[in-house]
C-alpha cells in the first residue's frame, strides 16, 4: 500500500507541468551560463520559466 501511494504521487509529481517548467527553469539557465551564453540572457529565461510556473498555477485554479 505504501509503495502505491509513494508511486502515485511520484507520477502526479512528475507529470505536473509546473514541476516540469520548474526543473527545466533551473536547468536550462545553468547550462547556458555553462556553455557560454552571458548570465543577463540565462536571468531573462529563468525569469521567463517563472511567469510560465505562476500562468501555470492560475490556470490550475481556475479549472477547480
Amino acid at each position: 500500500m505504501k509503495n502505491w501511494i509513494t508511486n502515485v504521487l511520484l507520477n502526479k509529481i512528475l507529470n505536473s507541468r509546473k514541476f516540469v517548467y520548474a526543473l527545466t527553469g533551473i536547468i536550462t539557465p545553468w547550462l547556458m551560463t555553462h556553455f557560454g551564453w552571458s548570465p543577463e540572457v540565462a536571468e531573462t529565461v529563468w525569469q521567463t520559466f517563472l511567469v510560465l510556473i505562476l500562468g501555470q498555477g492560475v490556470a490550475d485554479i481556475n479549472k477547480k
